[in-house]
């Protein structure tokens, strides 16, 4: 029997949030249950974007404390996690020039370095894309993107001086209660008495948290991404959103590009035990259709593969956090895949004080799992996914 001040359960970005944070606060001896590796599935996946074109406040304000922190990601996460602060392009054809206008407005009312763009203004350094059917452009010059599992993996190498002790290839089989109080997590290497558990499980969260009775709605569905290489003279590019489409890109390294669909997507239901990690031929003409339309010079780009992951989705797209009624000691973070990875740190960190006892910069409340009991979803202008 081993004893713990807290067990995290999940090695994602969410799952090393939370013992990152915990440690540093100096909560005592937290452990790191991965049955895996680190960033092993859906984070590893992610393309790793860092943007603030939210609408909904609270994610507004956590995407701006993540801006910060990926900036200084040295001081506040660990390490060095490859942030390319290229920029974040957002083109909204007339359809969406309300929800653009709104996106605009709250990014500037929290003080955030934002352009709001003619399509001419973009003609002129983003020579590769075709306009058609764009009215606007908004231009976040900070942003950028990240390396999702170097990120997940400085968080946890750099508390560990702090007490986080990470267990990978240990899978967690199951929590033991004790008058309404976590009390114990059960492993397949033992159990390990602890009064503090944070179910990051990931696709998993929810067989985590039927094991206390608890039973979340969630949705899992395919992901997938592809690379195309970038073609000799092709220039610079920052991240693409492009809502209209509905497809984003980014550069990946110096001699390619990764694409995804972009919301609101179509669920592809997944069983998280049976993912096929490949790119179907179905996919890879979905995704390149939009592409090719909104930049003609990748048509005849070399493609270079693609991947399948996992989203885990809950009912109104954004995460499940903090404490349950009536069970002591234990604290969701899961779901919201989609903007789970830029969150993820200063979810895990406002999740820290509170379970601490403090009260966070930022409140988590919104995100409480009684919400949707509650009447209380999150909303966003663009509607349903996960653009926020």
């Amino acid at each position: 029997m081993k004893t713990a001040d807290a067990v995290v359960i999940g090695g994602g970005i969410m799952g090393a949030s939370a013992a990152h944070f915990l440690a540093r606060k100096g909560f005592g001896r937290v452990v790191l249950l991965e049955r895996g590796r680190l960033a092993g599935v859906s984070t590893g996946h992610s393309a790793a974007i860092i943007r603030t074109y939210y609408s909904n406040p609270t994610t507004l304000k956590l995407a701006k404390r993540a801006l910060h922190m990926f900036e200084n990601d040295r001081e506040l996460l660990g390490g060095d996690c490859g942030f390319h602060p290229i920029g974040f392009l957002l083109l909204i054809g007339e359809g969406l020039r309300g929800a653009g206008e709104h996106i605009l407005r709250s990014e500037r009312r929290h003080g955030l370095d934002i352009e709001d763009l003619s399509p001419e203004d973009i003609g002129e350094f983003a020579p590769q894309i075709s306009l058609h059917g764009v009215v606007r452009c908004i231009l976040e010059p900070r942003s950028g993107y990240a390396d999702p599992t170097r990120t997940t993996e400085n968080l946890v190498a750099a508390a560990r001086p702090w007490g986080l002790e990470l267990r990978s290839g240990v899978a967690a089989t199951g929590v033991r209660l004790r008058g309404g109080r976590v009390v114990a997590v059960k492993t397949r290497d033992g159990t390990i008495e602890t009064n503090v558990v944070v179910n990051a499980a990931g696709p998993w969260a929810g067989r985590v948290g039927s094991w206390l009775g608890l039973r979340y709605s969630l949705r899992w569905s395919r992901e997938s991404d592809l690379f195309v290489e970038m073609p000799a003279g092709f220039g610079d590019l920052p991240v693409v959103s492009d809502p209209g489409l509905r497809f984003y890109l980014r550069p990946c390294g110096e001699d390619r590009i990764i694409v995804g669909l972009g919301a609101p997507k179509d669920i592809e239901p997944v069983d998280p035990d049976d993912c096929d990690s490949g790119l179907d031929p179905g996919l890879r003409e979905r995704i390149e259709r939009p592409l090719f339309e909104r930049i003609p010079a990748l048509a005849n780009a070399r493609h270079l593969g693609g991947y399948a992951s996992i989203y885990t989705i809950t009912d109104d797209w954004h995460p499940i956090v903090g404490p349950e009624p009536g069970i002591e000691g234990y604290y969701a973070f899961l779901g919201g895949s989609g903007h789970g990875f830029k969150l993820g740190p200063p979810i895990g960190e406002a999740l820290a004080d509170v379970i601490c006892g403090e009260t966070p910069e930022i409140d988590l409340s919104p995100f409480r799992p009684g919400r949707f009991i509650d009447g209380e979803p999150l909303t966003s202008a663009w509607g349903e996914g996960n653009r926020g």
